[in-house]
């Protein structure tokens, strides 16, 4: 499972409640809605609302009520002294660029003294859009995404592994004279590569889930949110790794615990992708150096992606005991976990010597794992309504 991103579709749900148009904040710019046609000036507003409200109704006592009258030049005295603050104490810490920020509800951009960023994140949860947008965007800016792409590839790699490695199983006329040789280890090679790829760029990924711009409402906004702009490859907020003390924050995150564990197991792992090339271990001279090289690091890299993929599942929980099936990011996650059974099951099955029952097993834990796969690129898509990273 992609760690960074369930790390950051947390971020981006915690913040991006709805703002109320007209009390949207972006950068210098009030977002406004426009007014309605044939309304024009002071009557825009309140008509506006009664369109929209139609059964609201005044009580007597609230069309008596008494309003305050607003002092503006003491107001817009407070305004302006609260804007240079801010602006000093922008200019005491230039060298804060990043990091962990929170936003209350009366921050503004520039207390967060984070650089510009290049997008906003907007989101669309409609099925019928994500999958169409799995085809149709590609968003290569988006570490996170890329990360998602390379495991989509590695499984889909490891399932023709495994298609391959039961043909002879059902009939062994179908087994052709390379398929020992070449066919199996090189797509074993190549899958291990995908995985081993993705896993470091997902710590890159890691690094900058926490590196985008928090965008909060004016001062005095009837607003309970903000909107998250994330980092993208290239952009100002990017880092390749971060500071020290950015690194130990991040460090002490369940996500990217999780997946450090994953990466570790997708090393082991790949260790029984190369030492099982064709010609570099020979198991009628040594047995047990072929064993414990090719067949016990799928037993202990699968279950180190059995452990990683259960912590991530947790993660995207409400509750840790309680499931959520109904969220992507956790149907993700649970058939990663059941894939990644396959890759350690498997292991122990060769272990025994019962290839038959290695060879199926290797298959269901493959198309699980493209499952899973597949399903976390689907949760992704639901930040990419646009090309806004491609």
């Amino acid at each position: 499972m992609n760690a960074a991103a369930a790390a950051r579709a947390s971020i981006i749900r915690t913040s991006m409640v709805p703002i109320p148009a007209g009390f949207a904040y972006s950068n210098d710019v009030e977002s406004t809605r426009p007014p309605a046609q044939g309304m024009q000036g002071r009557d825009a507003g309140p008509r506006m609302r009664a369109a929209e409200n139609p059964s609201d109704q005044v009580s007597h006592e609230e069309r008596q009520r008494v309003i305050q009258v607003l002092d503006y030049l003491e107001y817009k005295a407070r305004c302006d002294y609260e804007r240079q603050q801010q602006q000093q104490q922008q200019q005491q810490r230039p060298e804060q660029k990043s990091g962990f920020y929170t936003a209350g509800p009366n921050d503004s951009f520039d207390s967060l003294n984070k650089p510009p960023p290049d997008v906003v994140v907007e989101v669309d949860s409609s099925s019928r859009g994500r999958v169409v947008r799995m085809f149709t965007i590609f968003p290569y800016r988006d570490m996170s995404w890329v990360v998602n792409f390379g495991f989509v590839t590695g499984s889909i790699v490891f399932v023709v592994n495994a298609v391959l490695g039961v043909l002879p199983v059902i009939d062994p006329a179908l087994a052709f004279p390379t398929l020992t040789t070449v066919a199996l280890p090189a797509t074993i090679l190549i899958g291990a590569f995908f995985f081993l790829v993705s896993g470091c760029l997902g710590f890159v990924a890691a690094f900058n889930a926490n590196r985008g711009t928090v965008e909060v409402p004016i001062k005095g906004a009837m607003s309970g949110g903000a909107n998250y702009r994330p980092a993208l490859i290239g952009s100002e907020s990017w880092v390749w790794f971060p500071s020290g003390p950015e690194f130990a924050k991040i460090a002490q995150t369940f996500p990217f615990q999780a997946g450090v564990f994953q990466l570790t197991g997708g090393m082991i792992l790949s260790i029984s992708a190369f030492a099982g090339i064709p010609g570099l271990l020979n198991p009628e001279e040594n047995l047990a150096l072929f064993q414990g090289l090719v067949f016990l690091p799928q037993v202990i890299g699968g279950s180190m992606f059995v452990f990683a993929n259960i912590v991530l599942t947790i993660f995207v929980q409400d509750r840790w005991y309680k499931p959520k099936p109904s969220c992507a990011d956790w149907q993700g996650g649970f058939w990663n976990a059941v894939g990644s059974t396959g890759f350690a099951i498997t292991g122990v099955l060769l272990l025994m010597g019962d290839t038959t029952g290695a060879a199926w097993t290797s298959l269901y834990g493959s198309v699980a794992f493209l499952m899973g796969s597949v399903i976390q690129l689907y949760a992704l898509m639901e930040f990419h309504p646009t090309p806004w990273a491609a």
